[in-house]
């Protein structure tokens, strides 16, 4: 080894020592204020914006690349991929490659919460391997010599700045170049077969760029061509600024980026990657080309509460294309995506390295234009949907239009699921949320939920008969806000009107909701806002649906006391909820709540609740001792520090598991 070569190596050992910033995560949290439902499942309504935030190894939604960076001037170009190859846009180039072999972006991560400087990196920005090429340990034959296997190929894409290359490699030109053989007073980093080859070469851009392609003793000359074919391909960013977007991890310490697959979406290209942050949680990201209105960076961490499940899936939504991806666990036998009209539409699936250590395979398809309600819907060997229960089964159904003064354009609409049909209100720029499910109208008159949050106006809507003319809210500071009246477009529901009084931002929603008939006169009346819940049909069952509700508002303050977080819930609960309560985390006892399936939820309300779900138990007392009649709060507490809840009937496991509603309520 020379002197120049020694140095060289020292100073990207170096920089591998010295590849962190310091930086806090952002841990801002908007809260959001819940919907009650008080039939149906609860869901959360009108968020005004969800922002991300920051936090360790373990969260959801890690971040979205800072859109103050600069952009490149043109977008990517995707080189052409003959058959049995596919092609890739990375930060800092394009490939085709053999579409059975690794690609790794392994350009640096983003600092998590905290934009790296404007610098152009030195060092990899690519890896190709026909070898799982040991992610862990990633990217191979750098700074220490390092063996290939025998029949392996390697070739290296990586940036250098001038300095770098007078003491190394000086370019030999604009691209493109030759590879050449290994000059003999240069020792190799891959050992173990024939001297690599290398190249060094100036951009478009002015970067310099150098490769090194190696390969095993035993490889064979077809692997070799194939490898000098992607070498071929390759394709830079006109600007020194990354064409795509750069995905983040804790202090910036994790894998490189196992490339999966790559999609166009309109004029925008998302690169599909995984990578394992800290060497201990699978991460699974879109790295969307930068200055398009498709994929900005972002992930999600499919492990990270407290249960596993068997499917988990983020969204993103563009007027081109809704983008879902994520992870299914080896017990999901078959999946498909649902849009919003109720079509099943084929998914990719792609195994992951056996090296990151993950026996989950990487899922991901597009639904046409924006379509947020589109769900990734998991299957197991009996064909039964696992994972997410709930999931599109027609498009909306709209009831009402109309403008606010306040809120703006808003939509009164029906949601048909798997699980039935919901009742939805939403504003056109702002959040919106639906609940599930509908059951017959069986008196004149019932609230069917109510929301507010995001400092947009509040709204009410309720189950009417033919018999209510008109109906409105009696506010408890003595305002009177008159609400309107809409036909239901599906008569086989049997409830013949919607009820929707908008409530301006600046009245509390406290009051009641007032029903009139053609006369005038009063035909019922029902309770709106932090006002006593109705009580059961029988004194046992009111014990354990008032223990419950305490349970599930001391959730919530537990919630918004520990950064919306519910981590560690089902271990010692009595020691973090209230103290007034009896809890457990196993089977149901006289008198207690047992707190079950504490974990982290993923994505959107339709592809997943976000934030944290869990559910709480407690029954009544049978004969001798043994349990009654069992009820559940299915709860979510999302992102942002909204509450939303469904009930049930069932000894439930899981939120999921909780449903139907407790029947009680609709006589």
């Amino acid at each position: 080894m020379n002197d120049l070569e020694r140095d060289l190596r020292e100073l990207l050992g170096a920089k591998a020592r010295d590849a962190s910033l310091s930086g806090e995560p952002s841990r801002t949290l908007v809260k959001r204020a819940r919907r009650h439902q008080v039939v149906t499942v609860l869901t959360a309504v009108l968020t005004a914006a969800a922002l991300v935030a920051g936090s360790l190894v373990g969260m959801r939604s890690i971040l979205r690349a800072d859109p103050g960076r600069p952009q490149p001037a043109a977008p990517p170009v995707l080189p052409d991929a003959p058959d049995g190859f596919a092609s890739a846009a990375l930060p800092y180039a394009s490939i085709a490659y053999p579409s059975d072999w690794y690609l790794l972006d392994t350009s640096p991560l983003e600092f998590l919460g905290v934009a790296r400087p404007d610098a152009v990196p030195s060092g990899p920005v690519l890896q190709l391997a026909n070898f799982d090429p040991d992610l862990p340990h990633s990217p191979r034959c750098m700074v220490d010599p390092d063996a290939l296997p025998d029949d392996g190929v390697l070739l290296t894409i990586g940036v250098m700045t001038p300095e770098e290359a007078a003491i190394s490699n000086e370019p030999s030109g604009p691209w493109p170049v030759d590879l050449s053989p290994l000059p003999s007073n240069q020792d190799p980093v891959c050992t173990g077969g024939p001297r690599p080859r290398i190249a060094a070469w100036t951009a478009p851009s002015g970067l310099i760029y150098w490769a090194n392609a190696a390969q095993g003793q035993d490889a064979s000359q077809s692997d070799v061509r194939e490898m000098e074919r992607a070498y071929e391909s390759l394709a830079f960013p006109p600007t020194d600024q990354p064409q795509m977007s750069p995905m983040a991890a804790f202090q910036g310490q994790g894998t490189p980026r196992v490339v999966l697959g790559t999609e166009r979406i309109g004029e925008g290209i998302a690169g599909i990657v995984a990578y394992v942050e800290l060497n201990k949680s699978l991460v699974v990201g879109v790295s969307g080309s930068r200055g398009s209105d498709c994929c900005v960076g972002s992930a999600i961490a499919p492990h990270s509460g407290s249960t596993d499940q068997p499917i988990t899936t983020s969204s993103m939504v563009t007027a081109s294309g809704t983008l879902v991806y994520g992870t299914i666990s080896p017990k999901v036998v078959r999946v498909e995506l649902r849009t919003s009209s109720g079509d099943a539409m084929p998914v990719h699936v792609t195994e992951l390295p056996p090296s990151m250590g993950f026996d989950d395979r990487v899922v991901w398809a597009i639904a046409p234009g924006q379509d947020e309600r589109a769900t990734m819907v998991g299957y197991d060997a009996d064909g039964n949907p696992i994972g997410i229960p709930s999931f599109p089964a027609g498009p909306l159904v709209t009831i009402a239009t109309g403008t606010d003064p306040e809120g703006g354009a808003w939509e009164l609409y029906l949601e048909p699921t798997n699980d039935g049909t919901g009742l939805g209100f939403g504003f056109g720029e702002g959040g919106g949320g639906s609940g599930c499910c509908l059951g017959p109208l069986r008196s004149d008159f019932r609230i069917n939920g109510y929301g507010s949050g995001g400092g947009e106006p509040s709204n009410i809507t309720a189950l009417a008969s033919d018999a209510v003319a008109r109906i409105e809210f009696e506010g408890s500071g003595g305002e009177r806000i008159e609400g309107g009246l809409y036909p239901v477009p599906d008569p086989s529901l049997r409830i013949p009107q919607i009820g929707l009084v908008i409530v301006p931002s600046n009245v509390s929603l406290n009051g009641q909701l007032v029903a009139y008939d053609a006369n005038g006169a009063e035909i019922g009346r029902e309770d709106v806002g932090d006002n006593p819940e109705p009580a059961g049909p029988t004194n046992e069952i009111d014990v354990v649906w008032e223990r419950l509700r305490n349970a599930r508002d001391a959730i919530e303050d537990y919630a918004a006391r520990h950064q919306v977080s519910l981590e560690g819930l089902d271990r010692n609960v009595s020691l973090k909820l209230d103290p007034f309560i009896r809890w457990n985390d196993g089977a149901l006892a006289d008198g207690q709540v047992s707190v079950r399936g504490v974990t982290r939820a993923g994505g959107s309300e339709v592809t997943g609740l976000s934030g944290w779900t869990m559910v709480i138990v407690s029954a009544t007392v049978g004969p001798n001792g043994s349990v009654g009649k069992v009820y559940c709060i299915g709860v979510n507490i999302d992102e942002n520090g909204g509450g939303n809840f469904r009930y049930g009937t069932q000894d439930a496991a899981s939120y999921e598991d909780c449903r139907g509603g407790w029947p009680e309520l609709d006589q």
